[in-house]
């Protein structure tokens, strides 16, 4: 399984790495991760992107986790990939934005180690089961 990891912040982008690093070594995903969304737009926008679930900030500078979503879900190449936001945003309001958006589901930004992984394996069920 292909992830991509989309945060303005190289210390989430870190932290992120570290909580998914035994997965990256025993080989049962691949990673990437950025911190500049203008650039992650324009590789969608050219389909130069290869991934099976995106995990994306909200909230950064130029272009946000909403603006992405919505980019990548117009794309057909792209348009049934699984994202998931993690950000610091929790309102309902902010939510139902982010599913008009494409976003398939919600990690505030205290996710744990266990969390993330879990999330991860139940997305590698999801996408072997269809």
């Amino acid at each position: 399984m292909k992830i991509i990891f989309v945060d303005d912040s190289t210390i989430v982008l870190h932290t992120l790495k570290t909580l998914v690093q035994e997965m990256i070594d025993s080989g049962m995903i691949e990673c990437d991760f950025f911190n500049d969304s203008l650039a992650v737009k324009k590789m969608l926008q050219e389909e130069k992107l290869e991934y099976d679930l995106i995990f994306v900030d909200i909230n950064m500078p130029n272009v946000t986790g909403y603006e992405l979503a919505k980019c990548a879900k117009n794309i057909d190449k792209y348009r049934f990939k699984s994202i998931i936001a993690i950000t610091s945003e929790f309102s309902e309001e902010a939510k139902k934005y982010g599913e008009e958006a494409g976003i398939d589901g919600w990690f505030i930004k205290s996710i744990t180690q266990d969390s993330l992984q879990s999330s991860i394996v139940e997305m590698i069920k999801q996408l072997y089961k269809a």
